[in-house]
């Protein structure tokens, strides 16, 4: 059953039988010109930090026979991603919901980030739910699996850092072509993502997205804080998301804050 598609796979649910588990099948939409060294450094880095609970875990990988077409094996996430599990639960989450949820990412990320990794593309999309837990999920993709579906040098490779949605994004990305992420990047998106738990909505919904760029790095456009929101809690996106990429906290900094709301 198809679940979703993306910008480098089709992701299907299927069941295996001989575990009894429901699994979700990634596809790759082009696997002919695979770099097999690319691929296996790509899955080892998915190895070194799939036992944790709240990062995707991985199975394994296989190549159907006809199709030639590489599928890599996750769990199965039975409540979509974050931004349709907010759209359907987000009036009945309370703030010691919102905090655990918030909990969940960062110490995803926390793993990611100890090992050495970048995630790239934070986002809502890219956090996906399970019976109420939440898990990091296409880490590296934007990067790695470029990489690994390529054997050229050409200038897909060459922007691939970039890929990303625009609400999710740091200023620097807009203000540099060749910026390169870093563990910083990933605290930006981070901020946008404890927002938009506490709202329940969208970033920046409603501004067109060619114009979002402009006023994200020229404008220094933030989303406004939700009434009721722990002050603590909203320091803490605001930090960030600060447009000081030296100014944001480290991943560590942002879990020592929030395991003492």
């Amino acid at each position: 059953k198809k679940v979703g598609k993306g910008g480098f796979g089709l992701v299907e649910s299927a069941d295996w039988n001989s575990c009894g588990i429901k699994i979700a099948l990634k596809t790759l939409l082009d696997s002919s010109s695979v770099d097999e060294n690319s691929m296996n450094e790509f899955l080892k880095n998915l190895k070194k930090v799939s036992f944790h609970p709240n990062i995707i875990s991985f199975f394994g990988i296989s190549k159907e026979p006809s199709s030639n077409k590489y599928a890599m094996v996750l769990e199965f996430a039975n409540q979509g991603n974050l931004r349709e599990y907010l759209a359907i639960h987000f009036n009945n989450l309370q703030w010691s919901d919102k905090i655990q949820m918030a909990l969940d990412i960062v110490c995803g990320l926390k793993c990611l980030h100890f090992k050495h990794m970048i995630h790239r593309d934070l986002h809502a999309k890219n956090i996906l739910v399970n019976n109420n837990r939440l898990m990091i999920a296409d880490f590296g993709a934007s990067k790695q699996l470029t990489e690994a579906t390529s054997n050229s040098t050409n200038s897909t490779n060459s922007t691939a850092d970039g890929i990303g949605m625009i609400e999710y994004m740091e200023p620097q990305r807009f203000e540099f072509i060749n910026h390169k992420k870093t563990k910083k990047s990933d605290i930006y998106g981070l901020g946008v993502l404890l927002w938009e738990i506490s709202s329940g909505s969208p970033p920046f919904h409603g501004i067109p997205r060619p114009l979002l760029c402009t006023h994200i790095y020229h404008n220094n456009l933030r989303e406004n804080p939700i009434e009721g929101t722990p002050l603590r809690y909203q320091q803490l996106y605001q930090e960030c998301w600060d447009n000081d990429p030296n100014l944001r906290p480290d991943i560590e900094g942002v879990y020592d804050i929030l395991t003492k709301l």
